[in-house]
């Protein structure tokens, strides 16, 4: 499985990871609550979704992070912005996406995408945790 991929998106209040195969089919997957560790929560998330994949890290060959607490993914290659990664998952499970609602933990943003998956557009509320139940 040399095309085994990961990613890690650490959010205000939870951690996920998905690990996708070569098919780009989901191998396994993580969710758990984000403690006041991040950087071990992450790691913790990736380490849950390879035990669900049966996997071992040597062999995911890339690994993404995103989400609030993104850059404490140290053992990623790659960090991207969680609007940018909810555009691309909104398309590629759902083509034809062209709007992505986030009610997250920590605020609620609306994404507008085109037919690529690329972001046109998108708002975020300006009041921290607004209408989002995190205070």
């Amino acid at each position: 499985m040399s095309a085994v991929v990961a990613g890690v998106d650490i959010g205000s209040t939870t951690a996920k990871c998905v690990v996708l195969g070569e098919d780009s089919r989901i191998l396994g997957k993580s969710l758990s609550v984000v403690g006041v560790d991040i950087v071990k929560d992450a790691e913790r998330a990736l380490e849950a979704a390879l035990a669900d994949a049966h996997l071992s890290r040597s062999e995911v060959s890339f690994i993404t992070g995103t989400g609030y607490g993104r850059y404490k993914v140290y053992f990623g290659q790659l960090v991207v912005t969680e609007i940018s990664c909810h555009a691309r998952g909104a398309n590629f499970l759902f083509p034809g996406t062209r709007l992505v609602v986030d009610i997250g933990g920590q605020d609620t943003k609306a994404i507008r995408i085109d037919d690529k998956g690329e972001v046109v557009d998108f708002a975020m509320n300006d009041k921290c945790a607004a209408g989002t139940g995190r205070f």
